[in-house]
């Protein structure tokens, strides 16, 4: 992923991680998207598969967020807000244990 004050771009593969994070609710769920070894392996993701949502709006817009901050946090980015930096390891939290 490259970030600058142009769009973001992100590759297949972040798209992938992102995908695998935001379906992984739970510490253990998370940790087994980074196991290559897992067959929740993110980098196994097949991203023209079909993918159908059945929790209500309040939960998928809940995952997106974790997943979103999350990714972001493990790429080493933070959010800044009125001139002041925010670190984002609180995501971390966001995964149910």
């Amino acid at each position: 992923m490259e970030a600058s004050y142009e769009p973001i771009i992100l590759s297949d593969s972040d798209q992938k991680e992102l995908f695998s994070l935001f379906t992984s609710a739970t510490l253990h769920e998370r940790e087994q998207i980074y196991d290559p070894n897992s067959n929740h392996y993110f980098q196994n993701t097949d991203l023209t598969e079909e993918y159908s949502l059945t929790e209500e709006n309040r939960e998928y817009a809940l995952d997106a967020w974790r997943a979103v901050l999350y990714f972001l946090h493990s790429k080493g980015y933070s959010l800044v807000k009125d001139n002041k930096q925010i670190d984002l390891s609180f995501s971390e939290e966001e995964f149910i244990r």
